[in-house]
């Protein structure tokens, strides 16, 4: 069988790399479509390794198309920001913010009162899609699908603003080749864009994000299936200890007090561009929970290591400049953990921790994995993020100890420390239920592969 991935940039190739080593050991032939271009905090050395352990595993560049381009670029950002506007309860942020994904001039129209109030409007919308649906398959980018001629085609993230995997599925579809929505990240469907055409199948994580996708997009319930997630595969069925460094090198690389216990804090972005950054210096809240860990009995021998995000770390050259004796920040530069070295580090600095802090992030879905506490701190100005639409699927699930400030978050690391933990049956029913699949005991990137079998068989 022939299965080719489609993603907008490499940096996706994470998601996706237990699948397409699973795929590739069954002896299928695998072909990725992507954009090497370098981005931000993430290295192309995951997709090389893959290259070099997968001799036969082809990757071809990226095809855009270039007639109509910027028309159906902006037309789908408008139908993208018109899904907002639909749940404009629960995206507020969104709603202030999608103007970072438009030209200013275009921005000035949609975002006018009448303007949203059109876009809002359920006719004019359908509308709009009837014209986005006229725009031509690209004739260069079903010509490269038709040479390689896959039994399948997956595309990934796919309902991100600008997805130019979009291009992709209208050519494969106009083949008759069958297509798949591979969901990269817990939050793509509820805070990013919507589909511009669905795909014949989508695969989600779980239950909760299958009815997501329904409510919040239209797609039909009976094409999705709950994969568990590939990308955290190696945390489950045992396999989490081949990722997990020994304790005395760890310590020594991170730079820890072998006879101190420590807790993690992990970074968040907050999503925001530069100046809202600056508005939201996350050492703010890193210097108060050190300080609060200070002053209480019962953690003063507790050390705080912090973890920035790798789309976050302004706020670090000042924390280390401050010398704070009970801060170590590990690491201090590095990037997204994409390889088995970054791995390993992450996963250790998750697994020697008594407990885990931080505000809104996916780092607590490993957390969960890997069975450690997590404790998530209300701290103005900071709880926004905790009110975007993807936190309640954390909130429900009733795993994460809750703080409101510096001082409880202190109490709270005190009693785990102290042996209590009661929210330790919750946290493995939601790494279980969240981050498994759903109908198989199998690991997801096994199963994942199955599927892909399945429905690549019926072309």
């Amino acid at each position: 069988m022939k299965v080719l991935f489609v993603s907008a940039n490499h940096h996706y190739y994470m998601v996706i790399d237990p699948v397409v080593r699973e795929l590739y050991c069954r002896g299928h032939e695998v072909y990725l479509a992507t954009d090497m271009r370098e981005k931000r905090a993430f290295t192309d050395e995951l997709l090389r390794k893959a290259q070099a352990d997968m001799p036969n595993l082809v990757v071809r560049p990226l095809l855009k198309r270039r007639f109509l381009r910027g028309f159906a670029r902006e037309l789908r950002e408008i139908l993208n920001y018109s899904h907002v506007l639909n749940h404009e309860k629960t995206r507020l942020w969104d709603v202030a913010l999608w103007k970072r994904f438009f030209k200013p001039w275009v921005w000035r129209i949609v975002s006018s009162p009448k303007a949203r109030a059109k876009l809002k409007n359920r006719a004019f919308q359908h509308k709009l899609r009837a014209l986005e649906q006229r725009i031509p398959v690209n004739a260069a980018i079903r010509r490269e699908i038709k040479r390689i001629n896959p039994d399948i085609v997956l595309m990934l993230p796919l309902i991100n603003p600008d997805a130019l995997e979009n291009e992709y599925m209208r050519a494969a579809q106009s083949l008759g080749i069958p297509t798949i929505y591979a969901m990269s990240s817990w939050d793509n469907t509820s805070t990013k864009g919507t589909f511009h055409g669905f795909p014949d199948y989508s695969f989600v994580w779980n239950n909760s994000l299958a009815d997501e996708l329904v409510f919040q997009h239209g797609y039909p319930r009976e094409r999705i299936y709950a994969t568990g997630t590939p990308r955290f595969s190696h945390l489950f069925g045992g396999l989490e200890h081949e990722y997990i460094l020994p304790r005395d090198e760890f310590y020594q690389k991170a730079g820890l007090d072998k006879d101190k216990p420590y807790v993690l804090y992990v970074g968040s972005t907050f999503l925001v561009d530069t100046e809202r950054k600056k508005a939201h210096d996350e050492g703010i809240i890193i210097r108060e929970i050190a300080r609060a860990l200070d002053r209480n009995k019962g953690t003063k021998d507790v050390n705080l290591m912090v973890r920035p995000h790798p789309f976050n770390f302004s706020y670090v050259p000042d924390l280390l400049d401050e010398r704070y004796s009970n801060v170590i920040v590990f690491p201090q530069s590095e990037g997204v953990p994409d390889t088995e070295e970054k791995m390993k580090k992450y996963n250790s600095s998750i697994y020697y921790a008594k407990a885990v802090i931080g505000v809104n992030t996916t780092a607590f879905l490993e957390v969960a994995a890997l069975d450690r506490p997590c404790i998530t701190i209300y701290f103005d100005p900071f709880v926004e993020t905790q009110k975007l639409p993807h936190f309640h699927h954390l909130e429900d699930a009733g795993f994460l100890e809750t703080a409101h400030n510096p001082d409880e978050a202190a109490e709270l690391v005190e009693k785990i420390i102290f042996g209590i933990d009661e929210l330790a049956v919750k946290r493995r029913e939601f790494a279980r239920n969240f981050l498994t699949p759903v109908d198989s005991d199998k690991l997801s990137s096994e199963y994942f592969a199955d599927l892909v079998e399945k429905l690549g068989s019926k072309k």
